[in-house]
């Protein structure tokens, strides 16, 4: 196994007839003329500047013996790939979820040291047929090779190794726990012998029978387990290893989610918890999609200083290294796939989006199962769930997600409040609304009124499902932090609906958790971008705070002693 992060040929080509679906001939070496680093994201640039919208291509090179498999942790939006000038495949579920290729050789021999060249293009601009998925949102949409690429060497079809396994807990003061293996050959069954250890445990010689790939290994004991938790965020290891002794690590946490009988609240191993937190982009200025691990370690400090156990992730699969971190930090975590602006066209179009959405689910779950940190699986994002027709795209997302972990809760975050007609299928409620910015803006009861009618009415329509507020806030203008007065878009103003906001959830009994929007500013999407002109940073500042920027904004167009403006922030 081997990463080829790095420098790679590379090029960019922005004529928007360009069929990036159409025939290419790879080995042409003027379509990467230059040099780019991978991972990063090529269309990076200032807020308030368009970053390209076109056709990225790469090229590197690499020795390998016999048969591999390619992981791309994330390649968006579109993203072809060609081995030695031959395609092996493409990806269009959705741009942020890692996904894999493999190149096999006819003879499966893998005593030679081969050279290969990988050729791969990324199209990250917006189209129904190459990036379904892609249907829009308020934050800009990156593109490229934005996560690593790595090579894994592959054995024989015959004789299969271990791909990944994934462990989920039974009973965490036992340490018991399922193990499901599957295996590098998705078509293999039969016996197999696996070894399996626990931290430095004893090694566990075990037979089992292999079907479709996959080796089903219950109630395996884990010796002294130590349970994850916020406060004490405990990870163990299981190594699993064929035959050969060729095998994989992973790491995982001991603990059930669940819910209190008693309040409808979440529970983590039994204990009812208080989950405080924000939303979060996996993005900076200057890297975009392909965060440094000192960004994300930042964004995690500022999570603690803010003493939050919980964030959520907006609005797409994440970078498992910042899942990673989260784990170790005991901070829980949502995850939901790519899909702000769905319609009601698209949860109903089995035939083309609803087959690519179940397959990013997928994709994502298999992904980041193991990371101790996430407690719910999500799609959707402010989605038409007040159509009831969109209910059939829901409940196949609940299907899929129950079906490939029951062990955490299945969810969305719905703005339809009472008009939403898809609930029924999930196993947590979630709710997007902004009382007192919004809407009732100056009122300041709002917030406590609003999350206190939502709160007991989940209480008493679906009294076994807990319910969280996943988006709530205001907005504020760095410049207006000193202003007497609390009008709009002042930070005295945003201050006071936050701390509403937080205080409701905090101390009301029928709400388990709130995830504030937003942590930090980010790059809006595509329109919003063209609208407002750019942004110049505050030296010297973290988070990176805009000190000035244009926009004609209907919620944002009077200073706080009423003077029209034209948006100066």
């Amino acid at each position: 196994v081997f990463v080829l992060d790095g420098t790679w040929q590379f090029g960019i080509h922005l004529d928007p007839r360009f069929d990036s679906m159409g025939p290419i001939d790879p080995s042409l070496e003027s379509w990467t003329p230059n040099t780019t680093s991978v991972p990063s994201s090529f269309d990076v640039a200032p807020p308030g500047i368009m970053g390209p919208r076109g056709v990225a291509m790469y090229r590197t090179r690499f020795r390998v013996s016999g048969s591999f498999r390619l992981y791309f942790a994330a390649c968006s939006f579109y993203c072809r790939v060609f081995v030695d000038n031959k395609e092996i495949g493409d990806h269009r579920a959705g741009g942020y979820v890692p996904f894999f290729l493999d190149n096999r050789h006819v003879s499966g021999r893998l005593q030679d040291d081969d050279e290969h060249e990988l050729f791969v293009i990324a199209d990250n601009r917006f189209n129904r047929t190459t990036a379904p998925l892609h249907t829009g949102g308020d934050f800009w949409m990156y593109g490229g090779i934005v996560r690593s690429v790595v090579v894994h060497q592959l054995p024989v079809e015959a004789h299969p190794w271990v791909w990944r396994a994934s462990v989920i807990p039974c009973d965490v003061a036992k340490g018991l726990v399922n193990l499901t293996v599957a295996l590098t050959s998705a078509q293999h069954s039969g016996p197999m012998a696996l070894t399996v250890q626990f931290d430095n445990g004893e090694a566990l010689q075990l037979k089992a029978a292999a079907s479709k790939g996959t080796v089903f290994l219950p109630m395996l004991s884990v010796p002294s387990p130590r349970p994850w938790s916020p406060s004490s965020p405990a990870l163990h290891n299981v190594t699993v290893t064929t035959d050969d002794g060729i095998g994989i690590v992973e790491r995982f946490g001991l603990r059930i989610f669940g819910v209190d009988s008693a309040t409808g609240r979440v529970t983590i191993n039994g204990e009812v918890v208080k989950l405080m937190g924000w939303n979060h982009h996996t993005q900076w200025p200057g890297t975009g999609a392909s965060p440094t691990r000192a960004q994300l370690s930042g964004d995690l400090d500022l999570l603690k200083k803010a003493g939050a156990n919980y964030v959520r992730g907006c609005h797409y699969p994440q970078d498992q290294r910042w899942l990673d971190m989260l784990d170790e930090s005991g901070m829980v975590m949502w995850e939901e796939t790519l899909g702000p602006n769905v319609g009601v066209g698209d949860t109903t179009d089995f035939e083309v989006f609803m087959p690519l959405q179940l397959k990013q689910l997928e994709q994502m779950i298999r992904a980041s199962v193991n990371h101790a940190s996430i407690f719910a699986w999500a799609w959707f994002n402010e989605g038409p769930s007040d159509d009831p027709r969109a209910c059939a795209g829901y409940d196949a997302c609940a299907e899929k997600a129950r079906a490939l972990d029951p062990s955490r809760f299945q969810t969305y975050a719905t703005n339809k409040g009472w008009g939403d007609q898809c609930l029924a299928n999930v196993s947590l409620i979630a709710f997007n609304s902004y009382p007192a910015w919004y809407g009732a803006a100056g009122d300041l009861s709002a917030p406590n009124k609003t999350w206190t009618e939502f709160a007991n009415g989940v209480r008493e329509k679906y009294p076994r499902k807990p319910f969280v507020i996943s988006e709530t806030g205001a907005g504020g203008v760095y410049e207006w932090s000193q202003n007497k007065t609390d009008a709009r878009w002042t930070l005295k103003y945003q201050t006071e609906i936050v701390s509403r906001d937080a205080e409701v959830a905090l101390y009301n009994g029928n709400i388990s958790g709130v995830t504030l929007w937003h942590l930090f500013d980010f790059k809006g999407d595509d329109r919003a971008t063209t609208q407002c002109g750019q942004c110049d940073y505050l030296p010297g500042v973290e988070p990176p705070i805009c000190g000035y920027s244009t926009c004609m904004h209907a919620h944002a167009n009077r200073s706080p002693n009423g003077t029209k403006i034209q948006r100066e922030w």
